[in-house]
């Protein structure tokens, strides 16, 4: 390209939609890490200190009698959306994997029945 600003937002396009498909290409997964009653202060302590963000991000059953924590996060593998809990937090965690269903899939799911 001889125009150096039709060059550059082909770049910014090129470097966009890049990003773009990167992101894509992780999963949502829904991070569920319980804990006990008596763990529930030092768990809370520890994600405080872990990653002040991370404390605002997860919603918390304990007000509820449900001592879970629970995150939802876009990554590349179910150990790397447990990585975004602190250490001490992972051994209780499990992460599922979440998708969608369309109409559609759910009428071949009764066809094919």
């Amino acid at each position: 390209m001889r125009n150096p600003i039709l060059a550059a937002f082909a770049l910014a396009a090129l470097l966009g939609s890049t990003s773009l498909a990167a992101e894509k290409a992780k999963s949502r997964y829904l991070v569920i890490a319980p804990h006990s009653p008596e763990q529930c202060l030092a768990v809370l302590d520890d994600v405080n200190e872990h990653d002040k963000a991370l404390l605002k991000k997860i919603d918390w059953g304990c007000m509820a009698g449900d001592h879970t924590a629970y995150l939802e996060v876009s990554a590349d593998s179910s150990e790397a959306a447990l990585a975004s809990l602190p250490e001490k937090s992972r051994a209780s965690a499990r992460a599922v994997k979440l998708g969608k269903f369309t109409p559609e899939q759910i009428k071949q799911f009764h066809a094919s029945k």
